[in-house]
């Protein structure tokens, strides 16, 4: 909402998130936690009062849309100090939050969380205790026992059980559902190759999160669980890695791509596994566009999907503070899989946003968006390296990171301004004494 308080950006290099060629010498006017206008410096007739980045690039706060932040790798002396309690738990989300801020991320999704506390770590950002991107929060995710992700999931073996499994997630705060349709690599007794749910199951679940106004988030490794989740409308489709039933196999199933194009199904793609060979990893490609050559990646399996029309956008799928890596992984995305920067930009910016339901607000550098924004080192066009060298990141108006530090959180700022309000009372106190 627009306060009256201005902030003025002039741009050498803009951005704008919807994947059309970047524009030189822009002028960016935030107004508020709104932008109140993107167009040419020379038509805004400013004269001074702007912040000079002539030498940056801009470029609209990133999303990544697939995160664990509240998890940890078991290696990890710190995660090991952490993990043993809620408190401990939520001080790691925390952490993962701001390293996800300092990397340009400004709004994250958590796609599972043990008892779903990255939703507590959402709602203490929310409120000003600490400084931190976004936070939506699917709760903790739903799974079969003994199934993929069970050791910070919700059980959930048959349709009494995923229903109430649903409903408890979206009445505990949920802003989407997650459910593990297949076996995941973390769980190796899960069979990724297979899936957890049959179809029915698949189809209730799905259909009252939706009767719950909740978009259902989809882990899927297997065409078998890609085919049941899509049948049963699910919105997006994290991995898609189309592997098939016999180990060594990916099998991409044209009928189901068919079905995904006509509902408008969105495919969450981390960024790991897009870009990695896909033989070594999955197996096989056995069957997926006849006539054409082997795809040689995972990106490559799913581009003619993205002809298609089916929306793709690239996650971290990142535990803890990993996730700050984010955007050094994006900056090594070669010219060969993603030509233009623009493109790449639009892949963890706009489009997520649609499939996230969040484009209304989010997503590109328009007037009357939320000021969602990340100033570059450099010429993004030129050098994809300064994606990982964020100068400055806006969250809603309000600079969170500078100079690659972060702001006091906002509660701080208030204590801070409340204790200078206290010692002006104290000194005029003092002076009447006197």
């Amino acid at each position: 909402m627009a306060s009256g308080v201005m902030t003025i950006l002039r741009c050498g290099v803009l951005v704008d998130g919807s994947g059309v060629p970047a524009s030189e010498d822009m002028g960016v006017v935030i107004d508020g936690d709104e932008i109140a206008a993107v167009a040419p410096w020379n038509e805004l007739g400013i004269r001074g009062g702007y912040r000079d980045l002539r030498r940056c690039s801009v470029v609209p706060g990133l999303i990544d849309g697939h995160t664990h932040i509240c998890l940890g790798s078991p290696s990890s002396p710190s995660w090991a100090a952490a993990a043993g309690d809620p408190i401990g738990l939520v001080t790691w989300g925390l952490a993962s939050s701001c390293a996800s801020l300092l990397s340009g991320v400004t709004t994250v999704v958590d796609a599972g969380s043990r008892d779903g506390l990255a939703l507590r770590v959402g709602t203490l950002i929310k409120s000003g205790i600490a400084v931190g991107p976004r936070v939506l929060a699917a709760g903790p995710a739903i799974t079969t026992t003994g199934g993929h992700g069970a050791s910070f999931g919700v059980r959930a073996d048959n349709v009494d059980e995923l229903l109430k499994a649903v409903r408890a997630n979206v009445s505990g705060g949920a802003d989407y559902v997650k459910i593990m349709v297949t076996g995941g690599a973390i769980t190796p007794q899960s069979n990724r190759r297979r899936s957890q749910y049959r179809q029915d199951e698949l189809d209730a679940a799905i259909a009252d999160a939706h009767r719950l106004n909740r978009k259902v988030i989809g882990h899927a490794n297997c065409t078998e669980g890609i085919t049941r989740a899509v049948q049963a409308g699910i919105d997006i489709v994290a991995h898609c890695n189309w592997l098939g039933e016999h180990p060594g196999t990916v099998e991409m199933d044209p009928h189901t791509v068919e079905l995904m194009a006509a509902q408008g199904t969105w495919i969450d793609l981390n960024i790991q596994g897009a870009f990695r060979d896909i033989e070594e990893a999955d197996g096989r490609v056995v069957s997926a566009h006849p006539g054409e050559p082997t795809p040689r990646t995972r990106w490559e399996l799913l581009r003619p999907l993205a002809e298609r029309g089916i929306g793709i956008y690239l996650t971290s799928d990142g535990f803890g503070p990993s996730v700050g890596s984010f955007t050094g992984q994006l900056s090594a995305v070669e010219s060969r899989d993603v030509p233009s920067p623009e493109g790449l930009i639009s892949h963890v910016t706009s489009i997520p946003a649609k499939a996230l339901g969040l484009a209304e607000r989010l997503g590109s550098l328009q007037a009357g968006k939320l000021a969602d924004l990340v100033v570059l080192d450099g010429d993004l066009r030129a050098d994809r390296g300064c994606l990982a060298k964020p100068l400055s990141v806006f969250r809603s108006g309000i600079e969170v990171v500078s100079n690659g530090l972060l702001r006091r959180p906002p509660l701080l700022s208030r204590a801070s301004a409340e204790m200078d309000a206290q010692e002006d009372l104290l000194a005029r106190v003092f002076r009447e004494l006197d």
